[in-house]
């Protein structure tokens, strides 16, 4: 993906003399956008690194699925005051802008996003910073059950059968050298029993909806004190306690609390969350690092990460002791 391409995308909106920069490749290819008033867009090809051999990100791609992550980002700036990355309809009126491209020999799709202000943290964040991010958690969360869905609404389910998919692909890891056997032994094992667990969960609008499901440190950026949320293109349908599963292990033990307290200050936990949030960490690990799988990239990082989350996580999840909360 070069910015020639990227050029020919913006002929699609209503943005002249746009300045380009590229930012990165994951899940998507994106680049910044800034104008000669001033204005500032996120432009998102999703297209991103290789894919699992076995297809399955490919749902990620669809253009119906694509277009539901915006409505939902549009429903969000119109409904809260909470700053997200607005969608921007294209010249036709479209959320997507699906074109030919010769370079690479396919169609592709990109979307337009509003540029959300902000820093991304330096260091660790405060007790304050965790509480307003919890906060936030809940605000989406609190949004997304009250929300009522749009005709053909589709986006993929973060459920047991993604788990099993991830657990599967975790295994390339051991075929290339990466990880130990008995480490993704440990993984197999842990993930069996996360999927043995959720279908006990019941599925109730104040406990199942469209989560953000990556809102990790990288994922959101301060405006003065303002937490604000970036990058939904993982949401999805699933429990919002595996939303907070998937945010809370990227912070300190010391400071999980400070999020609970944010996060219940807007809506209400069921009493035995601790438990189900560790469950749901564990099953957000295994999908985090079957992701990051499929890059070579990421193998160095994934060879030190496993045998420490194998360690510090999964043996004691293994043992019913609880490992994200201080005791």
């Amino acid at each position: 993906m070069n910015a020639e391409i990227a050029r020919s995308a913006l002929t699609y909106y209503d943005v002249p003399n746009a300045r380009l920069t590229f930012l990165g490749q994951s899940q998507n290819t994106t680049f910044r956008v800034e104008t000669p008033t001033g204005n500032k867009f996120l432009l998102r090809f999703h297209v991103g690194i290789e894919s699992a051999s076995d297809g399955s990100h490919d749902v990620w791609r669809k253009s119906s699925v694509i277009e539901s992550e915006l409505l939902w980002l549009s429903a969000i700036a119109r409904d809260t005051e909470l700053a997200v990355p607005q969608p921007v309809q294209n010249c036709s009126g479209k959320w997507v802008t699906s074109f030919a491209s010769e370079d690479l020999g396919t169609f592709i799709s990109c979307s337009l996003l509003r540029w959300v202000e902000g820093e991304h943290l330096e260091g660790e964040p405060t007790a304050q910073q965790i509480r307003q991010l919890g906060k936030l958690m809940a605000q989406l969360h609190q949004h997304s059950s009250c929300w009522s869905l749009p005709s053909g609404f589709s986006r993929p389910t973060h459920d047991v059968e993604q788990l099993k998919s991830a657990t599967s692909q975790l295994g390339v890891l051991v075929q290339n050298g990466t990880i130990s056997k008995d480490d993704y032994q440990v993984f197999q094992k842990a993930s069996t029993q996360v999927q043995e667990f959720i279908p006990n969960l019941q599925k109730t609008r104040d406990t199942w909806g469209i989560i953000h499901a990556d809102l990790h440190q990288g994922n959101y950026v301060l405006y003065g004190e303002e937490v604000r949320p970036i990058d939904f293109s993982r949401c999805g349908f699933g429990f919002y306690l595996y939303d907070i599963g998937e945010s809370v292990g990227d912070i300190d033990a010391s400071l999980r609390l400070n999020f609970f307290e944010g996060y219940t200050s807007v809506r209400a936990l069921p009493a035995d969350y601790q438990n189900i949030v560790e469950a749901f960490f564990v099953g957000a690990t295994v999908e985090n690092f079957a992701f990051h799988s499929t890059n070579p990239q990421e193998y160095e990082w994934l060879s030190r990460a496993v045998p420490y989350v194998v360690k510090n996580h999964l043996h004691p999840y293994l043992q019913g002791e609880t490992f994200l909360f201080l005791k």
